[in-house]
């Protein structure tokens, strides 16, 4: 009873608060194991929804929305800037380390590379520091070489609230 007024909720509100044009098809679906996802492709006027309620759906529509700003080039171009400043010390083997490569990066990439490319290069003396900093952390940096990359490929890293982080990797050369 519970997950149907949670999915019939989460449902109401998606079809109050969405656009008519990014509401076009929207399914609900109730999964005991399913939290909140929703993708949309990129570059895509119309975007599909599917939504699974659960007990953990507030927490899942949080950090599902969180992924997703991780991987636009507004959310690199802001992380480039802090990434001096990420502690990386609590990052272990069993921390969960995500690496979005730069060309893997949803939008417009002829319009807002120049962003990013913009924000490293004024940010050199942080990537220094940066990359000081996954040098000395064995998780990130085994992770980085398992996937043939090196500290210094490394634009930008983004801590989460759960203790996983996010790093970015120019790929693009």
């Amino acid at each position: 009873m519970n997950k149907t007024i949670l999915a019939t909720t989460i449902a109401a509100l998606m079809s109050a608060s969405a656009l008519p044009a990014l509401a076009q098809d929207a399914a609900v679906g109730v999964d005991a194991g399913a939290g909140v996802n929703v993708e949309t492709p990129a570059g895509d006027a119309g975007a599909d929804a599917t939504v699974g309620a659960d007990a953990n759906a507030s927490t899942n529509a949080m950090s599902t929305a969180a992924d997703a700003a991780d991987h636009s080039y507004a959310s690199v171009t802001a992380a480039i800037s802090g990434s001096a400043d990420v502690d990386l010390s609590a990052i272990t083997d069993e921390a969960q380390v995500n690496i979005v490569l730069l060309s893997s990066l949803e939008g417009d990439a002829a319009t807002e590379a120049a962003g990013i490319d913009s924000a490293i290069a004024a940010n050199a003396e942080g990537a220094a520091t940066l990359h000081d900093n996954i040098d000395g952390n064995a998780a990130i940096k085994a992770k980085l070489e398992a996937q043939g990359y090196a500290a210094d490929d490394v634009v930008a890293v983004h801590s989460q609230a759960d203790g996983s982080v996010t790093v970015y990797v120019d790929d693009r050369a």
